[in-house]
Formats: structure tokens, C-alpha cells, sequence
């Protein structure tokens, strides 16, 4: 792996050199607004898609993905990190062996509207091992058994910021109306509760919390690997989000309880690729 300038950065690089590999999701329309507070509890913008210049950037990194060989891939179950997956590796040498594994634990943290899952059943139907690239469900699906959250909410699992009482209220509202098969009114619902984090002005999930997730997920890849973590020509590709490759380019906060970032966390661009150094994690 590539050397940094700064001692900070020493568990993570800008290139593919590493084992582990994370890829951000390209450019969603959330993305592109930048009115940052209105753009939180916008409607419109419930587990957003990419738009055009996302999709762009997704296919852009084939450039570089097409000539690496993947040992396991992995990506979020959030729609704009399947749609990534898909256009930047739809034309892999290797796609008709490729099979990705939806992972919760590389989810994004819960921080706004887009941070949602809207319906996770149709996501489901839209990216299934019928897809260009074959998206296996069931470690996903394993997970949510393990947790008293349904599947299209198995996020509130992470909220250990928010009070487990108004917690389960709001779940339970929400797995109702879902049930229904009312979509608006679910959208109407989730945009109270994106509301309700502005107002309750700290992260559902804390970094604390998020950084956990992280370590867990590395930790589980060297279990897995072990006896392959030195062939680097064999990489493990994740597809997730800024706010939890973020957390893992400061070491430092696994022992700090924050509510913001240090100033010398990364903040990775959309479809940036970072290597992480997991004898660091």
C-alpha cells in the first residue's frame, strides 16, 4: 500500500493497492442539491437514485475495475449503491461469475431522508440474481432475523442515540403503514422522522456507533480471508457511502465518544475509491 505525506492517514490510500477496496455510490439527485438543510427533509429524496452524471461516474470506474480480479464483492442494500454496482461493473470480464452480497453492516448512518430505505421488497425484485450482475440477498436476509426491526427498517437497529421507547413508537407506526402497501403515506412518514432528527438536533447513529460497523465488517473480511490477506491481486470490493468510509479513515475515533467528525476524517467524492489497511482496524 501507498505511503501517505501524513502520519493521519496512514490506514487508508487513494488508490486500489490494498486488499480491501471501498467504492462511494456516484452522485444521487440529493447529491446535486446543495441547499443542505432543505435538501434533508425533502420528500423527494427518500433512498435517492442516481442521476445522470452518477450513472456516468459509475460507468467511468470501469476503466479501472475491469482490470482487477475480485475475490468477494460487497455493497449496501441502499438503491443507489446497487444501481453503482451495477453500471460499474456491467461490462467486468468476469460478470457472468460475479456474484455481490448485500451487506447491512456497510449501510450508510441514518443522518437524513436519503438515508432511508423506501421499499425494500421492490429493490428486491429490481436488483435479484436475474440482474447484469447477480446480487445474492441472503446474509442480508440472515441479519434481519437476528433483529427485532423488519427488513425495510433495519436500520433503527443503529439508532443507540435515540431513546428506545420513541424509538419502537415510530417503528412500529411506520412497519404499519408499510404493511398497507401505502407508499405515500410511508414517504409522508419517513419525512417526519427526517424532520425529527433536525429537530432533535444529534445522530441517531453515533460515530461511535457507525465506526463499530465499520471495524466489525473489517474484522469479519480478515476472519474470512486470513489465509489469502496477503494476495493483494485478489481484492474485496465494497460499494457504500461517504459517511461510513469516512469513519474509517480516522482510526482515532474508535476510542471517542463525538457527535462530528475530526477535521482529519477523508470525505470521499462520489464513486472515489479508497484502499484501507486492515492491519490498522
Amino acid at each position: 500500500m501507498k505511503k501517505q505525506n501524513s502520519q493521519k492517514f496512514q490506514c487508508y490510500s487513494k488508490d486500489t493497492q490494498g486488499k480491501l477496496i471501498f467504492m462511494r455510490h456516484g452522485e444521487t439527485y440529493f447529491n446535486a442539491d446543495k441547499r443542505k438543510k432543505f435538501r434533508k427533509v425533502n420528500i423527494r429524496y427518500i433512498d435517492c437514485k442516481l442521476n445522470q452524471k452518477g450513472i456516468a461516474q459509475a460507468r467511468a470506474k470501469q476503466e479501472i475495475l475491469n482490470k482487477l480480479s475480485f475475490e468477494k464483492i460487497y455493497v449496501s442494500p441502499f438503491y443507489r449503491a446497487l444501481q453503482t454496482l451495477t453500471y460499474s461493473l456491467e461490462k467486468h470480464p468476469n460478470k457472468d461469475n460475479i456474484i455481490a452480497i448485500v451487506n447491512p453492516l456497510i449501510g450508510e448512518t441514518s443522518n437524513c431522508i436519503n438515508d432511508y430505505i423506501l421499499d425494500i421488497k421492490q429493490t428486491k425484485k429490481d436488483f435479484n440474481m436475474n440482474s447484469p450482475i447477480k446480487i445474492d440477498w441472503s446474509l442480508f436476509d440472515e441479519y434481519v432475523k437476528g433483529i427485532k426491526y423488519d427488513e425495510n427498517f433495519y436500520y433503527f437497529e443503529n439508532f443507540d442515540n435515540f431513546e428506545d421507547g420513541v424509538k419502537d413508537k415510530i417503528y412500529q407506526k411506520l412497519r404499519t403503514i408499510y404493511e398497507r402497501n401505502n407508499i405515500e403515506e410511508l414517504k409522508i412518514g419517513l419525512t417526519d422522522l427526517a424532520k425529527l432528527r433536525v429537530q432533535y438536533k444529534k445522530r441517531f447513529e453515533s460515530l461511535k456507533f457507525l465506526q463499530g460497523r465499520f471495524k466489525k465488517f473489517c474484522e469479519s473480511v480478515k476472519n474470512e480471508y486470513k489465509e489469502s490477506l496477503g494476495d493483494e491481486d485478489k481484492k474485496i470490493l465494497a460499494i457504500s457511502h461517504c459517511s461510513y468510509m469516512k469513519v474509517g479513515t480516522d482510526i482515532n475515533l474508535y476510542s471517542e465518544e463525538k457527535q462530528y467528525f475530526n477535521s482529519n476524517c477523508y470525505k470521499p467524492k462520489n464513486c472515489e475509491i479508497l484502499s484501507y489497511n486492515l492491519l490498522m482496524i
